[in-house]
């Protein structure tokens, strides 16, 4: 396994940066980093630091999280070498977790009775997010991806992952084409962590408000980004479709689990509105 590799192999793009920085200055000599301030200025190049050492802490704490729980699911693996359903392999984002404490905090937001409720996980990646939502009491949880190596490493880790937390134990992972994926006929709660570009999202926004005329039930959708400036093209998408109220929700707040503050926004389904829409 080289150093831009995860556990089972995958080009994984979080990894090796101490070494990429050894061979730099190897490469270049000691005098490199004085350059490369007088370059950038001395602000931007603390930023720089400040992102690299973040990243460095985020990647510990998320491989002693799996360590922990005997799973595989850190890391930025990229999609390019990956065996994937559907023809919107190039319209996929890397396949990145939301943290922890990133997770817990965005569940303050929706109510506590979740009972009778599916967490829907569209672009689940290696499950990380689905474990997190087993520590609270939906019905059912389900992980939406469409590499089939993800898939794998996620299925695996449904079944070794242990935690005093986990209060649903059902859980599955289906490989699919999230355009093409049928939503389950349940109260819902669809998650998003920037899985795909904004072409693709709008299709499967537009599938759910389908699936939700065609059988009204509870329905909350949650997006979350850290990166690619999504949330700002995903809030007006999901306010577009005319049937969903966005709830106030505090700021993210920096934790050291997360390489980056996730920006988030949470909707409700209103049912008059979608009536009306009907």
């Amino acid at each position: 396994m080289t150093s831009r590799e995860d556990r089972a192999g995958l080009y994984d793009h979080s990894t090796g940066r101490i070494g990429r920085a050894a061979r730099l200055l190897r490469q270049r000599g000691v005098l490199e980093p004085f350059r490369l301030v007088r370059k950038h200025g001395l602000a931007e190049s603390a930023r720089f630091i400040s992102r690299n050492v973040r990243h460095l802490i985020a990647d510990r704490l998320a491989r002693k999280w799996d360590r922990d729980h005997n799973v595989d699911t850190a890391g930025s693996i990229q999609l390019a070498m990956l065996d994937v359903v559907g023809p919107n392999r190039d319209k996929g984002n890397e396949c990145v977790c939301t943290s922890p404490k990133s997770f817990d905090f965005i569940m303050k937001s929706l109510p506590s009775d979740l009972g009778g409720t599916t967490f829907i996980d569209i672009g689940s990646g290696k499950s990380r997010t689905l474990l997190l939502a087993s520590h609270y009491p939906f019905s059912k949880i389900v992980g939406v991806e469409f590499a089939r190596e993800l898939v794998e490493i996620a299925q695996r880790n449904l079944r070794s992952y242990k935690n005093p937390r986990k209060v649903c134990d059902t859980l599955s992972v289906v490989q699919a084409d999230a355009a093409a994926y049928e939503f389950p006929d349940t109260p819902l709660l669809v998650y998003f962590y920037n899985p795909f570009s904004k072409d693709v999202f709008d299709v499967v926004i537009a599938n759910l408000v389908a699936s939700l005329k065609a059988k009204p039930r509870r329905c909350f959708v949650v997006y979350g980004s850290s990166s690619h400036s999504a949330i700002d093209w995903a809030r007006p998408a999901i306010r577009a479709t005319g049937v969903f109220e966005e709830l106030p929700v505090p700021p993210m707040p920096s934790f050291l689990d997360a390489v980056r503050v996730i920006d988030y926004a949470v909707f409700r389904l209103d049912e008059k509105k979608l009536a009306r829409a009907g």
